[in-house]
């Protein structure tokens, strides 16, 4: 999963030059990848989330890490809602800056690096 989130954060970086709105760009790329995390986190529980929205497996991961003291569902959706202002900003908003959009990035590669440990 880290391909997207290293292009999200070479974006943000300079790395990789987007024309225009590289840090909405950078949202787009880290939400799509948040999608693939909540599904890696809901089978790291032993279940398949088969086609599930994304509202679902939010659920299911706040139930399914309920009971992890790193809040493993609050922090997928604080993700979750960040990325989705972050890309879907509208003309009477405020742009989203590089340092709110990197740290959803930062969240969303702390819970890759859970979704893709070793039980």
């Amino acid at each position: 999963m880290t391909a997207p989130l290293d292009q999200a954060s070479d974006l943000l970086d300079g790395k990789l030059q987007a024309k225009v709105h590289s840090v909405r760009a950078a949202a787009w790329i880290t939400r799509s990848a948040l999608e693939d995390v909540l599904a890696s986190l809901v089978r790291l529980k032993g279940l398949e989330p088969g086609h599930a929205s994304t509202r679902t497996l939010l659920g299911c991961v706040e139930v399914l890490y309920s009971d992890d003291t790193t809040s493993v569902g609050a922090q997928a959706q604080y993700a979750w809602d960040g990325l989705t202002r972050a890309a879907h900003h509208h003309a009477y908003e405020l742009a989203p800056t590089h340092a709110e959009v990197q740290a959803l990035v930062d969240i969303v590669k702390r819970l890759d690096r859970l979704a893709t440990s070793c039980p």
